[in-house]
């Protein structure tokens, strides 16, 4: 029996999710209205959902079970409302292409297992959201993005210049910005301190180098970072190579 299975009959009640810990877990952070359809979703299931602390280099993911522990979703906990709902969903419908795969006998089989965001995620992504749509949660201008991002959903809402532009409208007032704000060649700070040079776009993630280590590193689209300005004969001091 697939070691998902096990997990979905546990004897250990910790990550056992029921109504009363899924609105524990997630009011405050999705909007009210929400958390009626999320319980529906969650109920039942084994998961260990967590709430992070921001990371520059995603904004949520979903780990399968392995090594005795059970499946594990996170999402970061400085989203706004919007956002996060649309973050967590994302990494759910992951969650259940994990369980849908397990159920038709096929998780070990490593050919036969579903592309990270292939048809059935965006299948299942789709079919996850669409309450959440017709239920009116979001704005009227972020549901109207939606919409139409929903045609052929893509592996990160970043991808979607104006989706992403209608979330970040919704943020509190705030100095970060978005790394696709600043230019290449710029530098900027992260949330550890550490200060970076924008380089070049490698297919979905920027380049980045380190000023102080001089190693490379990339980061998605989506990251928030905090520009950093400087003077020119600096900058040039700074330069890699």
């Amino acid at each position: 029996m697939p070691f998902i299975h096990l997990f979905e009959h546990a004897s250990d009640q910790r990550y056992l999710l029921n109504p009363e810990k899924i609105e524990g877990i997630f009011r405050g952070f999705i909007p009210d209205n929400a958390l009626d359809m999320l319980i529906v979703y969650l109920q039942g299931h084994t998961l260990d959902c967590r709430i992070t602390r921001k990371r520059s280099t995603k904004t949520g993911d979903f780990r399968p079970a392995r090594n005795g522990q059970p499946p594990r979703l996170t999402v970061n906990g400085d989203l706004n409302p919007y956002a996060f709902l649309l973050t967590l969903i994302h990494e759910i419908a992951h969650f259940f292409v994990c369980l849908d795969t397990e159920k038709s006998n096929v998780f070990l089989i490593r050919k036969h297992r579903p592309r990270p965001h292939g048809k059935e995620w965006k299948k299942r992504f789709t079919g996850l959201m669409q309450p959440f749509i017709s239920m009116n949660i979001f704005p009227a201008d972020i549901e109207m993005a939606l919409v139409s991002f929903f045609e052929n959903p893509k592996a990160s809402a970043s991808a979607d210049s104006r989706l992403q532009g209608l979330l970040r409208s919704y943020d509190p007032p705030g100095e970060h910005i978005m790394i696709t704000d600043i230019r290449e060649g710029e530098l900027f700070m992260t949330g550890s301190g550490r200060i970076f040079m924008k380089m070049d776009r490698l297919r979905k993630r920027y380049r980045c180098v380190c000023v102080k280590s001089r190693r490379m590193y990339l980061f998605s689209p989506e990251a928030m970072i905090l520009p950093v300005k400087i003077r020119k004969e600096e900058k040039y001091c700074n330069s890699p190579g």
